[in-house]
């Protein structure tokens, strides 16, 4: 049967490298795609828009008000500017028949301050009516059709033609001049508290004028950017336009510069530029002026200046026409930016991508409103504003094909046939939860490393060696680190005392009440990974052909259950093993790939994973709040005593073999190959860097979640089958953690609740009720991931350790203390575990302790808590339980 699975995949992957409908595609852009519709016109004036106005979203309304323009007589003869304190809303502005009307009035009329949408609405800070800067803030609130004014706090400086953003909780503001005088401070005030503004460190570098500014999510954590804008000239220096961006990094509190905005050869500007987010790591910035152009026009007052100085007529005559004739041309003559501008924060790449004359404005404001970005009059050249409004949309085209699909389909029908396969072995008990002892130890070995691995390893640690290094891959050594003392010590305590649940031990050492809390405290954990673990491929299938995500869960979650509920853990094990050997085949074959399909192969991989420190694997430092050396070595030695001593799913493994030494055997296995195969996976993450960095136009730029990127490769760049290949085999990883946590989770709660309940109750409806369990628990598990679906999670690969830390740090120091304590009695021990439980919670909600160290917390909580008042109580250990 086995024999027969593997090769129906093999097969369908042979036909797929003669497959010639979907082969790999070449460098151009294949997967975004740009579409723009005209929106109802916003007039304010004189039949023109304005520039500079705040703009943002208040409930389903677009919402803009202030702004500038020249209503009476254009610029160019001599107009004068005006400014507005209208407030303008426009309700679903995406249908073409709504219309604008006002709906209220600023305090005051002012332009070129800053718009930044909130939950509430639309937050507008600082701004300029032409005499003055100004430092108020004020939050726009309410329906839409009647707009509530609430003042916030004021900035400390007054600012105008500045730049912010909003994100991680705090709204930002930064660069711009203060009444007239331009400035490097910055600032931001938490939200919604908006009790205050903090005073950042000034920007690095010189001032910057009319730049853009948003929050995103850099390679650890959400960064402020500031793009682009220019320093004003003064008497003795021209006007400078920066052609990078700073970002300032709210974790380590500095500022540090990006590349170059230069996109084959060609040097971009972001001056009169909007910016916003697109995806989980991607910026697109819109409109602004050219460089040339704009550096001419500010710069010639003063080259004016020195050629009458030098007396050089010839030169004096040229720019005293240019001057003159400066604001008569044609739009097309200022070559407003008509593209988009894109920045990827991980590869640190820029990329154009589309272009369109409804993008050529300076000045407009840019909002996004229900996956779309709207694009708000702005000028077509200096001093004539346009009443236009453009819906700007990206997608990504997704086409996983009839190959892809076969072989995908294969494997899930194949995974069904090997459970209904066991489900005839037998069906008693000892078969259902141990596999009747029969199972061999390589399987067993192969078995607890698919379960530990599951697409958390599959999909995360790629994603997280793409957007840091390899700093979390010492971790996984821990794992071969922590097979020593498990085989030494642990491993004869169960064996010897031959049980299914682990959680029976805990009752012969300590009391019922220990093991009941223990179990109930495991089958939550099993529960909240299942919901993880489910979610994290229905992204990878989401990515991949664009089936709704809530529909891939659903859909993941069902079959899984039903294999798993047939077969019980024979089942489980033998599906593990085929598994493993499609996890670990796709991966090799996604390292060959992503290596020669870098631009320059192998060299060029090397090169340019070692200049960006991408095989960086340890970060010396003694900060607790980061993924350092230290915090990365002791979290993962905690979390891995946990997961080997303490986890049903993985101790249920120990006893599935037909001795203690097979055992042995199977928990060094897992050991060594958590070792030597995680290589691959990181390898895979440095990979995805080097080839998105050398092909930077193919990426998607709406990706939602970066933990998708390995996928989006998969289906993008390999051809017909081996992609479905790949992805069945993040599949496999997933029904291999998720069929070992229903199984155990079934395990837990038939022998440690329902037998103890019904200690008469027969064999054959103890089957029963496992897998009734498996059934509900995977259906919980199921929902809990449609709920996941919701959440804005930054590393799916740290959450999961926050998780494992918060809800199983006291199993593990259930354990210790049962092997290493015997003075520790149930009472002791009991205090001690609901103290660790209690301990690492306090730790999340009141410091910044970095996840990876929520485990050893709790483990040295409950240990030295119970050893303490094992003192105090003065517990006698029985003999039997002693080491």
């Amino acid at each position: 049967m086995l024999r027969l699975f593997v090769s129906i995949l093999f097969c369908c992957l042979f036909c797929s490298l003669y497959a010639n409908d979907e082969q790999r595609k070449s460098n151009d852009n294949e997967y975004n795609a740009v579409e723009y519709r005209v929106l109802s016109p916003l007039d304010v004036g004189g039949g023109e828009g304005v520039s500079a106005p705040f703009a943002g979203i208040i409930g389903n309304h677009l919402v803009v008000a202030g702004g500038c323009n020249f209503p009476d007589l254009p610029a160019a003869e001599g107009g004068a500017k005006k400014f507005y304190s209208h407030i303008y809303s426009i309700e679903n502005p995406l249908d073409t028949l709504s219309k604008w009307k006002i709906v209220g009035e600023l305090p005051y009329e002012v332009a070129y301050g800053v718009g930044i949408s909130v939950p509430e609405g639309l937050i507008c800070i600082g701004g300029t009516d032409g005499r003055q800067s100004f430092g108020n803030v004020y939050l726009l609130s309410g329906s839409g059709d009647r707009v509530e004014i609430k003042e916030l706090p004021s900035l400390p400086i007054p600012l105008d033609n500045m730049a912010g953003g909003f994100g991680g909780g705090y709204v930002y503001v930064a660069a711009g001049q203060s009444n007239g005088k331009p400035t490097k401070a910055a600032f931001r005030m938490k939200y919604p508290e908006c009790l205050s503004w903090e005073q950042l460190p000034d920007f690095v570098g010189e001032v910057r004028l009319q730049a853009c500014g948003v929050v995103q999510n850099g390679s650890t954590n959400q960064n402020f950017y500031l793009l682009g804008g220019y320093a004003p000239a003064t008497d003795t220096s021209l006007c400078v336009v920066h052609d990078d961006a700073i970002v300032y990094d709210a974790n380590g509190k500095r500022w540090f510069h990006t590349s170059k905005f230069v996109v084959d050869g060609e040097r971009k500007s972001l001056v009169g530029a909007n910016a916003i987010v697109s995806g989980s790591t991607n910026i697109v910035c819109v409109g602004g002026v050219d460089r040339e152009v704009f550096e001419a026009a500010v710069n010639r007052p003063n080259l004016i200046k020195q050629a009458e100085k030098q007396k050089d007529t010839a030169s004096l005559a040229v720019l005293l026409n240019d001057a003159d004739s400066y604001m008569k041309h044609d739009p097309d003559w200022y070559e407003f930016q008509d593209e988009l501008l894109i920045y990827n924060t991980i590869t640190d790449e820029w990329v154009t991508e589309s272009s369109s004359e409804k993008l050529s404005r300076a000045g407009a404001g840019l909002v996004a409103y229900n996956g779309h970005w709207i694009v708000v009059n702005g000028e077509t050249k200096p001093g004539i504003r346009s009443s236009d409004v453009t819906a700007v949309t990206m997608t990504t085209k997704t086409n996983f094909g009839w190959l892809n699909w076969t072989v995908l389909i294969v494997y899930l029908l194949g995974m069904l046939m090997l459970g209904f396969y066991f489900m005839r072995r037998g069906n008693n008990s000892d078969d259902f939860f141990r596999g009747g002892g029969r199972i061999p130890w390589w399987a067993a070995g192969i078995s607890i490393y698919a379960t530990m691995l599951s697409a958390i390893t599959y999909m995360s640690y790629p994603a997280k060696a793409y957007a840091t290094n390899w700093t979390y891959y010492p971790m996984l050594i821990t794992i071969l680190l922590m097979a020593f003392p498990v085989i030494k010590y642990y491993l004869p305590f169960f064996r010897k005392l031959n049980v299914t649940s682990a959680y029976e031990y805990l009752e012969i050492r300590f009391n019922v009440a220990t093991r009941m809390m223990a179990s109930a405290l495991f089958i939550v954990f099993m529960i909240a990974r299942m919901a993880l673990v489910l979610y994290l491929p229905s992204l990878a299938l989401t990515t991949v052909t664009g089936i709704d995500v809530y529909t891939c869960i659903i859909l993941m979650g069902l079959i899984t259950v039903v294999y798993c509920t047939m077969g019980g853990v024979e089942a489980v094990v033998w599906g593990d093993v085929v598994q493993g050997i499609i996890l670990v085949g796709g991966a090799l074959l996604a390292v060959v790939y992503l290596v020669f399909g870098t631009e320059g192969g192998p060299v060029a991989f090397a090169n340019i994973a070692s200049e960006n420190e991408k095989f960086k694997l340890f970060q010396w430092s003694l900060d607790y709040r980061s993924a350092t050396f230290w915090v990365i070595i002791i979290g993962g030695l905690a979390n891995n005593l946990i997961s080997y001593t303490s986890d049903q799913t993985v101790i249920q493994r120990y006893m599935t073999t037909k001795d203690e030494k097979s055992a042995r055997h199977s928990i060094l296995m897992n050991g060594i190959m958590s070792v030597c195969i995680s290589v691959v996976f990181f390898a895979i993450g440095t990979g995805l860097y080097t080839f998105y960095k050398t092909h930077p136009a193919e990426i998607d730029y709406t990706m939602a979640k970066v933990d998708t990127i390995f996928p989006f490769f998969m289906m993008s760049q390999l051809p017909a089958g081996v992609a479905g290949l790949l992805i069945a085999a993040i599949f496999a990883a997933t029904m291999s953690t998720i069929s070992s946590n229903i199984n155990s989770v079934a395990t837990a709660f038939s022998i440690d609740f329902y037998r103890r309940w019904q200690p008469n109750a027969s064999d054959k409806n103890v089957v029963r009720v496992a897998r009734y369990t498996c059934v509900v628990a995977g259906l919980i598990g199921l929902s809990i991931a449609l709920l996941m679906a919701t959440w804005n999670i930054f590393s799916l690969l740290d959450f999961f350790q926050e998780i494992l830390g918060l809800l199983s740090s006291g199993l593990g120091g259930l354990f210790l203390m049962g092997v290493f304590f015997p003075r520790i009695g149930g009472k002791s021990a009991f205090i001690g575990f609901v103290s660790g439980v209690v301990a690492v919670f306090l730790v999340k909600y009141f410091t910044d302790v970095n996840v990876l160290l929520y485990g050893a917390i709790g483990i040295v909580t409950c240990v030295l808590v119970g050893y303490l008042l094992s003192f105090i109580n003065n517990e006698r250990t029985l003999a039997k339980s002693s080491r």
